[in-house]
């Protein structure tokens, strides 16, 4: 095809113009599978055009070669997904919290941490000093206090050291189990791993602890009456 204003425009260009921008769009993707599916999506575009018009076999065989491992690939994840298994608590952690994640990436999230039985009196976290674990409460109950002053309870649902952990300073209030608790914890340097490795699991766990946030302040809003 020659160099011209006339064959940027022709059939075969704009099939190759097509090629491009389904790659561009790509790499627009946050997902991995879209991503991946708009990579073949493209290669099979840059194949036609490719055998049709430019009739060039390297370009031919360079992405055929990219299509079947984007699809190896997404067959990978596939099986991964299906194969990944959860015990009741870790479901219910993963659909209220955890549901931006894949269920691949959930499996390996949550292999991260470790389930544990705290019984009353148990220290989450001491006020002032570093907290060494992000813990997600899925039974009982946590006491807050601030200088020894009860001033809130987490419940079921919540994270507690969240704040502290993911900004990096020390705790601004203590956490005691006040009634025998189940709760998932992963320690603070994983995490700070995580963000470095896979940078897309900490989004979803910052995701999950906004939402539970904001059912933190709407409960605190019904317990708080009105201003007149």
């Amino acid at each position: 095809m020659e160099l011209t204003i006339e064959s940027a425009f022709s059939t075969g260009g704009l099939v190759g113009h097509f090629s491009y921008l389904l790659l561009v769009a790509s790499m627009l993707m946050r997902a991995m599978t879209p991503l991946r599916i708009l990579v073949i999506a493209s290669a099979l575009v840059a194949i036609t055009y490719d055998l049709i018009w430019l009739k060039d076999p390297i370009g031919v065989f360079w992405e055929t070669l990219l299509v079947v491992i984007n699809v190896i690939q997404i067959g990978r994840e596939w099986y991964e997904n299906h194969r990944s298994r959860f015990t009741p608590e870790e479901k219910s952690f993963f659909n209220d919290r955890l549901s931006s994640l894949s269920p691949r990436e959930a499996r390996r999230l949550l292999n991260l941490g470790v389930w544990v039985d705290g019984t009353v009196d148990t220290t989450l976290a001491i006020q002032g000093q570093a907290v060494p674990h992000l813990v997600y409460l899925t039974q009982g109950e946590v006491e807050i206090f601030v200088s020894e002053r009860l001033v809130g309870h987490c419940h079921p649902g919540n994270f507690i050291g969240e704040m502290s952990v993911l900004g990096g300073t020390s705790a601004s209030a203590t956490a005691r189990v006040s009634q025998p608790a189940r709760y998932w914890v992963l320690a603070t340097e994983r995490l700070a791993k995580l963000r470095d490795t896979a940078p897309e699991i900490v989004n979803a766990i910052e995701l999950g602890i906004a939402q539970d946030l904001r059912n933190k302040v709407e409960s605190a809003n019904r317990r708080t009456p009105a201003d007149a």
